[in-house]
């Protein structure tokens, strides 16, 4: 990565508070939307967001590319060669700022901006018409002019609101997806442009999964990616697996053990029996395969990607008297940045815990997972026992905070 000072591309300007509206489907109704191109075919809303500001300026979005916690990378191009065009770098960046970095034809990207600065939760929840068990994260890009991460297509759904500045788009139905095996990032080694647009600030694409596409920044420019969740089955049964070994095997009594007191003589003894088979089938489908197994499963895996490293309980906290009587003070109970929450029947899961409720702590935190804050004083008379307890498990363990 050469350093060449002072070539920046022009500032853009400080990130403007935009107020989100409570649709982003230009009038469309979630119904229709979900109906005629929810994973069917690609949709342009002008003036989605209007005059959307973004949550977070350049010089800050570089710095958060400086912490640990961030997953970020940098992407070069260099359109003048034709091997070796593209560099890619992965973050943490120490010190790095606009001055280091070429005039043109670079991006920066960071993942699951949500978890790290405020606002990024309040843009999600604009796209609450589709479930919150399949919102992946909120990625953001900053590009120079000419920035690009090349021709791709993914396999999720997403959404690109495009922030300050301007950018091209380009998509394709192709079927050829051969990737260039020279570059350094995932990119296409033909791209066959079907229709474009430009979308300037407050416009957003829709993209249903493997619609090829392609975006130049035509000035310094911000986009704001809304993923979502796309496991591959691959992925599902790994998880489940692990979570089957991990969890229920722990739950299940040792004094359970395979018997066969209808043992027949088999003629072969070199042979794997039908009965033993049906047998151990009868005991793994009885475990592994009802529904609430399968609903606990999701609520852990979908609400516990983040490392534990991400949370950070109060150096001194709070007794559960003590913690008892802040909440009825004025103040606020606040989700951390990191914190997924979701429910199911009278569970509710928060980063990979699975919890049993009340339906006064459902309530509550249904509507702390919504709003990600509800407002204190909290009377006791609505706080039961279980759920005071709850609430102050998830404080000490830094899931929320007071203020």
């Amino acid at each position: 990565m050469d350093a060449t000072e002072g070539a920046a591309s022009a500032l853009l300007p400080a990130a403007a508070v935009t107020q989100i509206p409570a649709s982003v489907l230009g009038g469309m109704s979630a119904a229709v939307f979900l109906r005629d191109y929810w994973q069917k075919r690609p949709l342009l809303i002008r003036q989605a967001v209007p005059g959307f500001g973004g949550i977070i300026d350049r010089d800050d979005f570089l710095a958060l590319a400086t912490r640990e916690d961030a997953t970020s990378r940098l992407v070069i191009q260099h359109p003048q060669l034709r091997k070796g065009r593209w560099e890619r770098h992965d973050g943490p960046f120490a010190g790095i700022d606009a001055s280091m970095l070429p005039s043109s034809h670079w991006t920066m990207l960071i993942h699951g901006l949500e978890s790290l600065i405020p606002g990024g939760w309040e843009l999600l929840r604009a796209f609450s018409f589709v479930p919150w068990a399949r919102v992946d994260d909120l990625m953001v890009s900053y590009a120079a002019e000419g920035g690009t991460v090349g021709p791709h297509d993914d396999d999720y759904d997403v959404f690109l609101l495009q922030g300050p500045g301007r950018r091209r788009w380009q998509i394709s139905h192709q079927a050829d997806r051969t990737l260039d095996s020279d570059a350094a990032i995932k990119v296409l080694k033909h791209f066959e442009c079907e229709a474009e647009w430009v979308l300037e600030p407050g416009d957003m694409l829709y993209l249903p999964p493997g619609v090829a596409h392609w975006g130049v920044a035509e000035t310094p420019c911000f986009t704001y990616s809304i993923g979502f969740l796309a496991p591959s089955h691959r992925e599902l049964v790994q998880n489940y697996l692990g979570y089957l070994g991990d969890v229920l095997s722990a739950e299940l009594s040792p004094s359970l053990r395979y018997s066969d007191p209808d043992l027949h003589l088999q003629k072969d003894p070199l042979r794997i029996g039908d009965a033993m088979v049906e047998k151990v089938s009868q005991v793994l489908q009885g475990i592994a395969f009802q529904k609430a197994t399968v609903g606990e499963f999701l609520g852990r895996y979908l609400t516990g990607r983040q490392p534990a490293s991400a949370f950070c309980g109060p150096r001194r906290p709070l007794a559960l008297p003590l913690f008892a009587k802040r909440l009825q003070q004025p103040g606020h109970l606040q989700l951390a940045l990191p914190s997924r929450g979701l429910v199911r029947g009278k569970q509710l899961f928060l980063n990979g815990e699975a919890h049993s409720s009340t339906p006064l702590g459902l309530k509550l935190f249904s509507a702390l997972c919504q709003d990600r804050s509800v407002s204190l004083p909290q009377p006791l008379d609505k706080l039961d026992e279980p759920t005071l307890a709850l609430l102050h498990g998830f404080y000490t363990a830094g899931y929320l905070h007071l203020t």
